[in-house]
């Protein structure tokens, strides 16, 4: 508006100005075509030009609109849909998020075709034909979602798996997400998702591989990271024992973190494959001995008691050592009375298992015991006595 107010100013001032110019001296202005003439003052006449150019400029105006008057409806037709299409879009998220899935997928798909970002609603699209079971149409979403924008395949490819793990359709999750890792192999969030498709396939042995940088890169909660970790770790070692090959699965262990290895359900688990497939391996007591002196664990005790290492006089020596800070432990008297038993220690023997026994009686302590007495020492009354003792600890303790 402040626009025209200052043309229509303008005008005014040219023509007081012209007319102005030629107030003491109006001359006169004769045009003349054939027998047609029109003769009036000069100012006159630059008032009637100035009007003439001011309607030929208006009509060229009018012209120009009317001409382009079509396009101009199509335009706004267009900016109408488009509008209507942006609503849709934020309507269909807002029913995806309250869980009207039907009516989501719906009102994303109306109109998507005049949207400023089909990629949008074509994913979210896919994720509540999902949520419906209609996985069909979720393909087909993602499909046209890949040819509305190819460029963008990382998001589409993420959401695809994400669908696919929903869907435990694991192993084709697998392969989206292992030719995603391939295009962006530093994108996180796709390392997440394919250590979860490792995780459920029960592939130990890739899982293992991506466990360093997960636990490095902080993607998991500390308490998933270690539940992976554990069952990796496991997995991994169950798999290679069952070949038998006692260099491999030496191998196996020190490909885990010395973190991991210092765990004693994973060392115990360690040593139980080897015992279970009658495998040798010469470094198993340094590492029980190791975890021992890093930290003490009953369980673990337990089993140094009953591993045999084919020199029981050093393997005494080893344990004793510790009588000076756990003399009171019931489960390391078990232990040393094991181990004098393999190096035919009977009069020792019996003092560390009675010394167990009067600390906290256990089932095995009376057998133990009760296996010295009557193979070893011939007293068979008193083998019978711990036999009888240890029986009834057992129900008394199921």
């Amino acid at each position: 508006m402040f626009k025209w107010v200052m043309r229509f100013l303008v005008l005014v001032i040219v023509v007081l100005g012209a007319v102005l110019l030629v107030k003491d001296d109006p001359g006169f202005i004769l045009i003349r075509y054939a027998d047609f003439s029109v003769e009036t003052s000069l100012a006159f006449g630059i008032v009637a030009m100035i009007a003439a150019m001011v309607v030929i400029h208006f009509g060229i105006k009018v012209l120009r609109s009317l001409w382009r008057l079509p396009d101009s409806m199509k335009q706004q037709s267009q900016s109408r849909r488009f509008d209507k299409s942006r609503k849709l879009l934020n309507q269909g998220l807002i029913d995806l998020a309250e869980g009207k899935f039907g009516r989501a997928e719906t009102n994303l798909i109306k109109l998507v075709e005049f949207s400023e970002s089909p990629l949008l609603h074509y994913l979210a699209a896919a994720r509540a034909a999902q949520l419906q079971g209609k996985h069909d149409e979720r393909d087909s979403y993602l499909k046209a979602a890949h040819e509305a924008k190819p460029e963008a395949e990382i998001a589409i490819g993420v959401t695809q798996a994400e669908l696919q793990l929903a869907h435990q359709q694991t192993e084709q999750a697998l392969a989206t997400l292992t030719h995603l890792r391939m295009i962006a192999p530093r994108h996180d969030y796709i390392l997440m998702l394919l250590a979860r498709a490792y995780f459920e396939l029960e592939d130990w042995g890739l899982l293992v591989e991506l466990l360093p940088e997960l636990r490095k890169k902080k993607l998991n909660s500390e308490k998933r990271l270690k539940l992976m970790e554990s069952k990796a770790y496991r997995g991994m070692l169950d798999s290679i024992a069952l070949t038998g090959d006692g260099k491999a699965l030496e191998k196996a262990w020190y490909r885990i973190p010395r973190s991991s290895q210092a765990e004693p359900a994973l060392l115990l688990h360690y040593i139980g494959q080897m015992n279970q497939f009658n495998i040798e391996i010469e470094s198993a007591e340094p590492l029980i001995v190791k975890s021992l002196e890093r930290l003490w664990d009953d369980r673990v005790i337990e089993v140094y008691g009953e591993f045999n290492t084919g020199d029981a006089n050093e393997q005494l020596k080893q344990a004793e050592i510790w009588l000076s800070d756990y003399s009171q432990n019931e489960n390391l008297l078990l232990a040393l009375g094991r181990i004098c038993i393999r190096a035919r220690l009977w009069g020792k023997a019996q003092g560390y298992l009675e010394a167990s026994i009067g600390i906290n009686p256990m089932p095995a302590c009376c057998l133990a015991l009760a296996e010295l007495f009557g193979e070893h020492l011939h007293e068979k009354e008193k083998a019978t006595k711990y036999y009888q003792m240890g029986l009834e600890l057992s129900l008394k303790n199921g």
